[in-house]
């Protein structure tokens, strides 16, 4: 499948799951106004961005038409990369590839064609980065211990709550959230999900990220607050697939 009939697979999932309110957000007053203008920009027969969004349609209670059809392998592979990321997730996405600017992001370019793709590779191994994520919550709950940096309070395991964040630190009048990151070195990037980015922005200064530096040898501790204001990552795209935003790490030395 040529390139440009991938991307145009995943412009298509977007307008069949988010049906009118992609049409608005996207900019269009009506889907043949939305199927010449994707089809020029994208080099795709306009007919084939309409039926490739009817085919995703049985997923989502739409139109019906494709709805006693095998759905093509390479649809359900887009389905499944894209079903847990939310609607202005998927919206930036799309809006990238419409525009072309995902064409400047070679990253992301490669790993959304690449999940289309028959001989899709391997998805990458970062156990490794979870070990040093362990060893970074275990620094900051001793440290917390020790200190009660960085405010006093109860301290609540959230991490196997899917909240956003690790830690909640829960006072008699406030509560603050924390989320640790940890690096093997001292120098480095983060990485924060698209649930914790976006939780960063909704908490604002409530939410703190405890960034553990030398987590093997010789840990220390840097309280980043209101991430969402100081730091500007940048997004990537993974094959699993979900949003995460990188920080470079002259951006985390603050």
């Amino acid at each position: 499948m040529e390139e440009n009939h991938k991307l145009t697979l995943y412009v298509s999932y977007y307008l069949s799951r988010f049906n009118d309110d992609a049409l608005k957000n996207l900019g269009y007053q009506t889907w043949n106004e939305a199927f010449i203008d994707i089809s020029q920009k994208l080099k795709v027969n306009e007919h084939s961005v309409k039926n490739w969004r009817d085919e995703f349609d049985p997923l989502h209670g739409h139109r019906a038409g494709w709805y006693q059809r095998p759905m093509n392998p390479s649809r359900v592979k887009v389905a499944k990369a894209l079903e847990n990321l939310d609607e202005k997730d998927i919206r930036s996405i799309v809006a990238d590839i419409i525009s072309g600017s995902i064409k400047k992001e070679p990253n992301d370019l490669t790993q959304l064609t690449d999940l289309v793709s028959d001989n899709q590779p391997q998805t990458r191994n970062y156990g490794l980065r979870s070990h040093t994520g362990r060893l970074a919550e275990e620094c900051f709950i001793s440290h917390y211990t020790r200190t009660s940096e960085p405010f006093r309070g109860e301290l609540i395991d959230t991490r196997d709550m899917g909240c956003g964040y690790d830690f909640e630190i829960k006072s008699d009048t406030e509560s603050w959230y924390v989320e640790v990151k940890g690096l093997s070195t001292e120098k480095g990037g983060i990485l924060f999900t698209s649930k914790e980015w976006d939780t960063a922005r909704k908490l604002k200064e409530r939410y703190i990220v405890a960034l553990v530096i030398n987590v093997s040898t010789n840990p220390s501790i840097t309280f980043i607050n209101s991430p969402h204001n100081k730091l500007q990552p940048q997004r990537n795209i993974v094959t699993t697939i979900q949003v995460q935003w990188n920080v470079p790490y002259n951006d985390v030395a603050l």
